[in-house]
């Protein structure tokens, strides 16, 4: 399913919190030429499987993490995720941007989007490392706020690979999305994903958070030209008063 296009990783991952299936969801070149990435590639998604009868708070609801085929090319200001839902507080679809490290390692694991489906059978946090999904049991950063949450998965990451300087990303919601407070946000580093109630999706998929790594090689079509535009731009934006 690999893309002749420069910019995709041309996968695109779904899994499902109830079963612990992880599969290719179909996405063609085609696809990507009409749907570039983000918000657009998840706002079709959610068109082809949504029927208009699926709650927020169900396991047929899809939470979709998508980037764009800028993320992880080194272009100022691309290093963004963008995550898409059906908001428990309006009923329906919602998108939210967020910056941070999470969408260039999801790249870096393979992905240009995950879908995520089902709910998990206790707390739980996802552990991505390139083609490897693990969910592991979360009781005991169940109640912790975001700082704190981010703090213990990426000891707990080390803990996997001991002695290892494991680079990631990485996602959490805080107690307000465990009680399915409806405004609940997601928290990525020190940037939010706020806008209509995600964090209290994940909650109620049982969801704490999830970590990424991965050290799949990025596809640039021209490196040179894009070295020379970003070389551009950064000096730009450094000299912009």
């Amino acid at each position: 399913m690999q893309s002749k296009y420069g910019g995709y990783m041309g996968r695109i991952a779904r899994f499902d919190l109830s079963t612990g299936v992880l599969s290719d969801y179909p996405w063609t070149d085609h696809d990507r030429e009409l749907f570039i990435g983000g918000k657009i590639a998840a706002t079709k998604i959610m068109f082809d499987n949504f029927t208009g009868s699926e709650q927020p708070f169900s396991e047929e609801n899809m939470i979709i993490i998508s980037t764009g085929p800028l993320t992880g090319t080194g272009v100022p200001s691309s290093s963004r995720f963008d995550i898409s839902t059906i908001s428990p507080l309006t009923g329906i679809t919602t998108s939210s941007n967020c910056g941070g490290r999470f969408g260039y390692y999801l790249k870096k694991a393979g992905f240009d989007a995950l879908i995520i489906t089902g709910k998990c059978s206790e707390h739980s946090w996802l552990e991505i490392d390139n083609d490897k999904f693990r969910l592991h049991n979360a009781d005991d950063i169940w109640g912790l706020k975001t700082s704190e949450t981010q703090t213990k998965l990426s000891e707990k990451i080390r803990e996997q690979k001991p002695g290892k300087s494991v680079k990631h990303g990485q996602l959490c919601i805080g107690p307000a999305g465990e009680n399915l407070v409806r405004y609940a946000a997601v928290v990525s580093d020190d940037r939010v994903n706020g806008r209509g109630g995600i964090g209290a999706v994940f909650g109620w998929k049982n969801l704490k958070g999830i970590t990424v790594s991965g050290n799949k090689p990025f596809n640039v079509s021209n490196p040179e030209k894009t070295r020379e535009l970003c070389r551009k731009w950064f000096s730009y934006l450094r000299s912009h008063p």
